[in-house]
């Protein structure tokens, strides 16, 4: 097995050495809130994560956030085996996860799922290979193969509060749902 997952890399690493062609990252995130957007460039936040500072409509973002959990939430890297990784992006479930996640994050102007969903792909297998099998949101955001991404924010809220949903249900039933029920009840 890592046989092949080494031969994997070594192709891909000819390919890239051999055949150089102009890659885009991203250098700026479009926030939509229905016709209304603001930017912020993923410089700014490259900054940020570093350093601290924020300036801008990055700076009225955060302003009354955990600077420091944010920092950490944007560069904490996640363990990522690329092959492993691959085989999740292009399986049926993965291609479910994907078109949720394309309806919120898209290249600038193009909603189109087809379109975002081999973008998000593209953005998955580029970080990890890049960054030693590890992905962060630093690095996803650094590869996504746009100039400009668009974040659907009205989109993202819904997606944040099912997860938070699901996380205190999940939560609620591991921590001795019948003791709860019962508490509740007196």
């Amino acid at each position: 097995m890592k046989s092949k997952q080494w031969l994997f890399i070594f192709i891909l690493n000819i390919c890239f050495i051999c055949f150089p062609y102009k890659t885009y990252s991203a250098e700026i995130i479009n926030l939509y809130v229905n016709i209304f957007s603001r930017s912020i460039t993923v410089k700014e936040i490259e900054e940020f994560a570093k350093n601290g500072t924020s300036k801008g409509f990055l700076n009225k973002l955060l302003k009354n956030q955990d600077k420091k959990l944010i920092q950490e939430l944007i560069t904490k890297e996640y363990k990522a085996p690329i092959v492993l990784s691959s085989r999740l992006l292009y399986s049926q479930i993965g291609g479910v996860i994907l078109k949720k996640i394309s309806k919120t994050i898209y290249p600038n102007r193009i909603p189109e799922e087809s379109i975002s969903v081999l973008a998000l792909k593209t953005t998955a297998i580029k970080a990890i290979s890049e960054n030693e099998e590890a992905i962060s949101l630093l690095s996803f955001l650094k590869a996504y193969p746009s100039k400009v991404i668009a974040i659907d924010v009205i989109e993202l809220t819904r997606v944040i509060n099912k997860v938070e949903s699901m996380n205190e249900l999940v939560t609620f039933f591991s921590d001795s749902p019948l003791e709860k029920l019962n508490n509740q009840t007196n």
